[in-house]
C-alpha cells in the first residue's frame, strides 16, 4: 500500500452525499446507502456538469455500457482536486488489457442518518427577542430630545461596524461554501484559556492544503477529537478555515448580524439624531 492510496481530501456534495478515498477503496455515502468501491473496480473519473461541478464515477466493465455513480458538489475546485488523487491512486491498465466486472466488486451497506440539533433557531429567536425588547422599552418610554441626539451617531457607528464585520463574515463564508476544499485535520495539541473567571479549553488542529503548505487552526471546535474535517477557502487558506464542513449557520449569522443588528441600529442612529434636531429646534406653529 502507498500513501496515494488514502487522501486527507473529504468531497461533500448535495443531499448529504460524501466521497472519500482510504486504502485503496472509494467511500462514498449517497443517501442512506455507503458504497465501497475498490480502485481496481475502477475505470476513470469524470469531471463536467455546471461548472465542473459534478464528479462521475465510471466502472469497469467487460462490455459497455458501464455502471457509473454521480455526485454533485459545490466547490468545482474541491471536485477537481479529489478527481485527481483518487486518479493516482487507479492501477495502470494497458489499453487492450480485459476490464473485470466492476460492479461485482463494489459492496453496499445501509448507514444511519442523524438530524441537525436546532441550536440555531434558538439563536436567532433570543436574537430577535434581544432586539425586540429594548425597542418596545423606548416606544413606552419618555426618552429626552437631547439623549436621543448625544446617543445617534453612537449608535449609528455600532451600526455600521456590524454591517461591516457582517458583511466581511458573509464574504468569508459564502467563499467557503462555493469553492471551499474539505480535508481531515490532525489535533496537535489542547490548551486551557483563561476569560475573567471562566477557563475555556481550546484546540489546535493542523491541516494540509493541496499545494502541501500545512497550517493550524485554533478555536474550541472539534471538542478534542484526533481527527476532524476542516474546510478552507484555497484562495486564503490561512485566515479563512473552519473546523466542519457546513457553512449555513456560518452564513446565516452573517446575514442575522447585517439585517437585524447592523442597519436597525444605523436606521436608529439617524431617527434619533432627527428627533433630536426637530425637537430641541422651535419650529413655526409648535405649541
Amino acid at each position: 500500500m502507498t500513501e496515494i492510496d488514502t487522501s486527507p481530501l473529504v468531497l461533500h456534495g448535495r443531499r448529504r452525499s460524501v466521497a472519500r478515498l482510504k486504502a485503496g477503496v472509494l467511500l462514498l455515502d449517497q443517501g442512506r446507502i455507503r458504497r465501497r468501491i475498490p480502485v481496481a473496480a475502477i475505470e476513470r473519473l469524470d469531471v463536467g456538469g455546471q461548472r465542473g461541478r459534478e464528479l462521475t464515477v465510471v466502472l469497469t466493465a467487460g462490455a459497455p455500457p458501464a455502471v457509473t455513480y454521480v455526485l454533485r458538489a459545490r466547490s468545482a475546485p474541491m471536485v477537481r482536486e479529489f478527481a485527481a488523487a483518487v486518479s493516482r491512486a487507479l492501477p495502470v491498465r494497458d489499453a487492450e488489457e480485459p476490464r473485470p466486472d466492476g460492479t461485482g466488486l463494489v459492496s453496499e451497506e445501509v448507514v444511519k442518518r442523524w438530524s441537525p440539533r436546532p441550536e440555531r433557531w434558538v439563536a436567532t429567536g433570543l436574537l430577535v427577542v434581544y432586539l425586540l425588547v429594548p425597542l418596545v422599552h423606548w416606544l413606552a418610554g419618555r426618552t429626552t430630545p437631547f439623549v436621543l441626539w448625544l446617543l445617534g451617531p453612537w449608535v449609528a457607528l455600532l451600526g455600521l461596524g456590524s454591517v461591516m464585520g457582517g458583511w466581511e463574515a458573509k464574504e468569508k463564508a459564502a467563499a467557503l461554501r462555493t469553492r471551499g476544499i474539505t480535508v481531515e485535520g490532525r489535533l496537535e495539541y489542547s490548551y486551557e484559556e483563561r476569560s475573567g473567571e471562566d477557563t475555556v479549553k481550546k484546540h489546535v488542529y493542523s491541516f494540509t492544503d493541496t499545494s502541501g503548505e500545512v497550517h493550524q487552526r485554533h478555536g474550541t471546535k472539534g471538542g478534542g477529537a484526533e481527527r476532524v474535517e476542516i474546510v478552507y477557502d484555497p484562495a486564503d487558506p490561512k485566515e479563512n478555515n473552519k473546523v466542519g464542513r457546513g457553512t449555513a449557520v456560518r452564513l446565516a449569522g452573517a446575514w442575522l448580524l447585517v439585517v437585524l443588528v447592523g442597519v436597525p441600529a444605523v436606521v436608529a442612529g439617524a431617527v434619533f439624531m432627527v428627533v433630536g434636531v426637530v425637537a430641541l429646534f422651535p419650529w413655526p406653529g409648535a405649541e
